[in-house]
């Protein structure tokens, strides 16, 4: 079984995606803040990620970096939105980590679960 973590400060996004993910038969595990997915992401075999570029206490752009830093085989998608500034503008500074794919919120669940059945077929 294929391990998701889903990194969201919006408790109803982590919620959507986990019921979505795990319908499709993913585990998912959860961060709410930079930090927090960088300890998951240690404590967990993880086979990809989904980011929310702004978080709390550290970025999303942050930690796709440090996680790069020791493992340039990781894989991410990267999610944004309802921030002040332009969300697709904002996931077009993600593709810099060479992401799977970029959502904007409201995320298209359907599309999302074929760039996770696509990143995970790799």
């Amino acid at each position: 079984m294929k391990t998701i973590l889903v990194v969201d400060d919006a408790p109803m996004i982590r919620e959507l995606l986990r019921s979505v993910l795990e319908a499709e038969g993913y585990a998912v595990v959860e961060a709410a803040d930079g930090e927090e997915a960088l300890r998951v992401y240690k404590d967990n075999a993880i086979d990809l990620s989904i980011i929310d570029i702004f978080l709390p206490k550290k970025g999303g752009l942050q930690v796709m970096g440090e996680l790069i830093k020791s493992d340039r085989s990781r894989k991410f998608i990267a999610i944004s939105g309802g921030e002040a500034f332009n969300p697709e503008a904002i996931v077009e500074l993600a593709k810099v980590f060479d992401v799977v794919d970029t959502f904007t919120k409201p995320i298209d669940t359907r599309k999302l679960l074929e760039a996770v059945k696509k990143a995970l077929a790799d």
